[in-house]
């Protein structure tokens, strides 16, 4: 069977990507990223509920990487230009997404994208992740759905009461994103950080679990 790597960040859109995939016999490896100061765990609880209810698509052992990724965004905001934070942690996003890709024999990677629902998903960052997925396949089920269709699949497959509960939010977001990247300023920003440094520590910190 084959796998994909999965972005999945507990808000409507990723369960969805994964699930069009599930349901066409695809295996998903999902990859989490947990930020912020959730003393709770309320990301994580989130996402171990929605991926319970997905694995009822294909009723297969399904592998999740869970990834605690203040200490990247702390470097970011600290070294790089502020209003690129979403865009360089996207980057960095599907920079791990390829590393695990490679750890789980794929090249495989779905995001749960729409064109301009969010800074980082405008079509001229959405270019900008281009370089990243060299000799990877990203797929992007949703690129062109209208979100009410999201809203009703989720309501439809159980997922909308999960996927709407309210959890800890990144605390990283600029006030002003960057909607525009340009190659010169991320690359500018990208000089002053070591990402493969980045990559390789935020695997190692990888929590691995099956659901």
């Amino acid at each position: 069977m084959k796998k994909f790597v999965t972005l999945l960040s507990g808000g409507l859109d990723s369960p969805i990507a994964a699930y069009l995939m599930m349901k066409r016999g695809f295996k998903p490896i999902f990859l989490s990223f947990l930020t912020s100061d959730d003393l709770k765990h309320s990301m994580r609880k989130k996402v171990s509920k929605i991926i319970k209810k997905l694995k009822l698509t294909c009723n297969l052992p399904i592998k999740t990487y869970l990834i605690d990724h203040d200490p990247n965004l702390m470097i970011f905001q600290k070294e790089c230009e502020r209003k690129l934070t979403c865009v360089l942690c996207k980057r960095l996003m599907l920079r791990i997404a390829t590393e695990i890709a490679k750890i789980e024999k794929t090249n495989l990677i779905i995001t749960g994208d729409i064109l301009g629902e969010q800074a980082s998903q405008t079509l001229d960052n959405l270019i900008s992740y281009n370089n990243i997925i060299n000799k990877f396949i990203i797929l992007r089920p949703l690129i062109g759905w209208d979100k009410n269709d999201v809203i009703d699949l989720n309501k439809k497959l159980g997922l909308y009461e999960i996927s709407s509960q309210k959890s800890a939010s990144c605390e990283y977001n600029p006030k002003y994103p960057e909607t525009h990247a340009k190659k010169e300023t991320i690359n500018r920003s990208e000089a002053n950080i070591d990402i493969q440094k980045l990559v390789k520590e935020s695997i190692k910190r990888a929590e691995v679990l099956e659901f």
